[in-house]
């Protein structure tokens, strides 16, 4: 039972590194190529969008928001 918690781990840990790898590419391209350049996906408008919606959420939404960043940053 063990093996198979480690295996989904290391799954989820590269699944979550391959995805913050395209995130951060996409981010560069957005930068470089203007917005929508990436199959027409404004990515720095959503996560601008993203972190406004979390602001507008008072505390609540500012408590979301350091979750989310605890489970994004932690390796």
């Amino acid at each position: 039972m063990d093996k198979v918690f480690k295996y989904f781990n290391d799954f989820f840990k590269g699944l979550t590194g391959l995805i913050m790898g395209l995130l951060a590419l996409s981010i560069v391209a957005d930068f470089l190529f203007g917005s929508g350049s990436i199959a027409g996906i404004d990515v720095i408008g959503n996560i601008t969008a993203i972190v406004s919606d979390f602001a507008g959420g008072g505390v609540i939404g500012l408590i979301g928001l350091l979750i989310v960043w605890n489970l994004i940053s932690s390796k």
